[in-house]
C-alpha cells in the first residue's frame, strides 16, 4: 500500500485498526459536489447499481426454503466482499482539526470480528420485500447511505405460472467518491460469483485472519496509475491551450441547450429511464456501424446532439449552433498491475475529458425541412474527438480536469442546511456515458443465478440529461438519469426515442 510519490495518498493506521487517507482530485470532487447538494437531503452523483436475478427451487426445498438460502448466500457473499474489497467499507469525513478530507477504513476488530461485522451488516445489508418493480424502487428516492451498502429487493412476482422460481433485485447503493460505476458492476459480478458458491457449498468459506483486509484498501486514481506529482512544461503548456480553447468555444455562437420545466430552485427525484432495441436490431446498428469505421458510441453521441438540436425550436431563418459536451472515460486499463483488474473494483478510477466535443450543427427555418446531411460528418467529428483521448498527457491531465470542476466549499465543518445550494443551471447540455459491453464485466449466469437487466447510474440532481450506453445479452440499451423537478417522463421518453431515429436515419436503417 506504500508509494513513494505520494505519501498523503497512503494508506495509514493514525490509531489501533483504523486506516485512513487523503483523496485525490477524482475523489474530492465527488466528495465536495454532494456537500454542496446536502441541503437538499440527497446526494449527488451517488451510484445506483441494479441487476436482477432468478434462481429455480430444487425439486427437495419449497420457495421459502430456496428464498432463506439465497438470502443466506447473499449475505455470506456481501461478508466475503467486503474482506476482498475492504474499501466498501470505508467512508469520506472531513478532519476539522487539519483542515482536509480523508477516507477512513476501520478493521475488524481482533478481539470481536463477528460483533463488528454484525453491526456492519446491520447497516449495510439491507433486505427488502417491496409492493413495486426494482425500477420503481430505484426511482423512489431511496436513501443514499453514507458507506456503501446492498439492499436485496424481493419484487412482486410477474409471472404466477413460473411457480418453482424466484427473482431478486440487488442494488448497491454508495458515495459516489467510493465507488464508480464500472466498478460497481464489477462488484455486483464477485458478489454474485461468491453468492453461488455458498449457495451450493454453504459455510465452506472462512473469513481471514483479523485486520488481514487492510493489505487490499484501494489507492486512488493518482497512485493506481503512477501519474507524476507535477507536469512537464509541455503539459503545461497543453493544459492551458486546452482551457482556452474550451472557453472560445462558447465565444460568438448560439449554445444548444436542453428544454426543461422552469420554476423549481431545488432538485426533486432522481428518475431512470430506459429504452432496448432488440437483438436484430442491435445486430444491423453494429454492423452499420462497422461499415462506417465507427463505433456505437461514437454513432449515439452523435445522435444525442443531433437530437438536441431537433428539439430546438424553429425561427423564420435558419441558424448555426454549437453543441458542447465532454466525454467520461474509464481509466482502468491505464492502472497498474492489478489495478486494473476488477480487484480494486471499489474505486473511482476515471475520468471527464479535458477537451470539450464541440460539433456545430444547423437548426433549419420554420419553412425548411430537417436534413439527414449532418449525421454522418458529426459521426466521423466525434470518432476523432474520442480517439484523441488516450494519450499519455491526457492521463496526467485527468485529476486536473476534475479540481477545475470541483466546487469551493468555503466552510466544510458547516451543517448542511448552511451550506448554500447551487443555483439551477438553466442552460443545461445532455451528456453520454458508454459503458460498453456489460455482459463482459457480468457473468450471465453464476451457479443457479440467472443474471437479467444490469445497469449503473449516478444520482442526477442537476437540470441535465445523463445519457448511458450499453450493451447487454446482445441488445443495445440506451437510459437517461434525469431530476423530476425540471423534466418530467414523457419529454425524457420522446427524446430517447429521437435519439433512436437519427441513429437508424444516419446509418440508412429505415425500413
Amino acid at each position: 500500500m506504500a508509494t513513494s510519490r505520494y505519501p498523503h495518498l497512503d494508506w495509514r493506521e493514525s490509531t489501533k485498526g483504523h486506516w485512513e487517507r487523503e483523496l485525490d482530485e477524482v475523489e474530492g470532487f465527488y466528495t465536495q459536489i454532494a456537500k454542496t447538494y446536502e441541503g437538499t437531503g440527497r446526494m449527488a452523483f451517488a451510484i445506483t447499481g441494479f441487476l436482477s436475478f432468478s434462481v429455480a427451487a430444487s425439486d427437495s426445498s419449497s420457495l421459502s426454503e430456496t428464498h432463506q438460502l439465497v438470502q443466506l448466500a447473499l449475505r455470506s457473499a456481501w461478508i466475503r466482499l467486503r474482506y476482498s474489497h475492504p474499501t466498501i467499507a470505508s467512508h469520506v469525513e472531513y478532519d476539522s482539526v487539519n483542515q482536509k478530507w480523508i477516507k477512513s477504513y476501520t478493521a475488524c476488530r481482533p478481539e470481536s470480528p463477528s460483533d463488528q461485522l454484525e453491526e456492519w451488516l446491520q447497516a449495510t445489508f439491507i433486505p427488502i420485500t417491496s409492493s413495486v418493480s426494482g425500477l420503481e424502487w430505484c426511482n423512489s428516492d431511496p436513501i443514499a447511505p453514507k458507506c456503501p451498502s446492498l439492499f436485496v429487493i424481493t419484487p412482486p412476482r410477474e409471472d404466477e405460472d413460473e411457480v418453482r422460481t424466484l427473482r431478486h433485485n440487488l442494488v448497491i447503493r454508495s458515495p459516489h467518491d467510493i465507488i464508480d460505476g464500472i466498478g460497481t458492476l464489477q462488484l455486483l459480478n464477485s458478489l454474485l460469483f461468491y453468492a453461488a458458491e455458498a449457495f451450493n457449498q454453504p459455510e465452506t468459506w472462512v473469513p481471514p485472519p483479523p485486520r488481514s483486509e487492510c493489505q487490499d484498501l484501494s489507492p486512488p486514481l493518482r497512485v493506481a496509475a503512477a501519474i507524476p506529482p507535477m507536469l512537464t512544461l509541455a503539459q503545461q503548456v497543453r493544459l492551458q491551450s486546452i482551457i482556452t480553447r474550451n472557453f472560445s468555444l462558447r465565444e460568438g455562437v448560439q449554445v444548444l441547450t436542453l428544454p426543461l420545466k422552469r420554476g423549481s430552485l431545488l432538485p426533486g427525484k432522481h428518475q431512470r429511464i430506459a429504452h432496448e432495441a432488440t437483438a436484430v436490431d442491435t445486430a444491423r446498428i453494429l454492423e452499420a456501424c462497422k461499415f462506417l469505421n465507427a463505433t456505437v458510441t461514437h454513432v449515439y453521441h452523435a445522435a444525442v446532439a443531433i437530437s438536441l438540436r431537433d428539439m430546438q425550436e424553429s425561427g423564420q431563418d435558419s441558424r448555426q449552433v454549437r453543441y458542447i459536451s465532454y466525454a467520461l472515460l474509464n481509466k482502468r486499463s491505464k492502472c497498474a498491475g492489478e489495478y486494473r483488474t476488477s480487484k480494486h473494483a471499489a474505486t473511482v478510477y476515471h475520468s471527464v475529458s479535458g477537451d470539450n466535443l464541440s460539433l456545430d450543427l444547423v437548426i433549419p427555418s420554420a419553412a425548411e425541412k430537417i436534413t439527414n446531411d449532418q449525421e454522418q460528418p458529426c459521426v466521423k467529428e466525434v470518432g476523432d474527438f474520442y480517439r484523441a483521448q488516450g494519450s499519455p498527457d491526457d492521463l496526467v491531465l485527468a485529476p486536473l480536469f476534475m479540481s477545475m470542476a470541483t466546487p469551493h466549499i468555503e466552510n466544510p465543518t458547516l451543517a448542511p442546511h448552511e451550506v448554500p445550494i447551487p443555483d439551477p443551471n438553466m442552460s443545461p447540455s445532455v451528456s453520454l456515458s458508454s459503458i460498453g459491453v456489460i455482459d463482459k464485466i457480468i457473468k450471465p449466469q453464476h451457479g443457479p443465478f440467472r443474471v437479467d437487466k444490469p445497469w449503473v447510474t449516478g444520482e442526477e440532481l442537476g437540470t441535465g440529461l445523463g445519457v448511458f450506453l450499453g450493451t447487454w445479452n446482445g441488445k443495445l440499451q440506451l437510459s437517461a438519469a434525469y431530476n423530476d423537478a425540471w423534466h418530467i417522463k414523457e419529454e425524457v421518453d420522446a427524446y430517447l426515442n429521437l435519439c433512436q431515429k437519427v441513429v437508424r436515419k444516419g446509418l440508412g436503417l429505415d425500413d
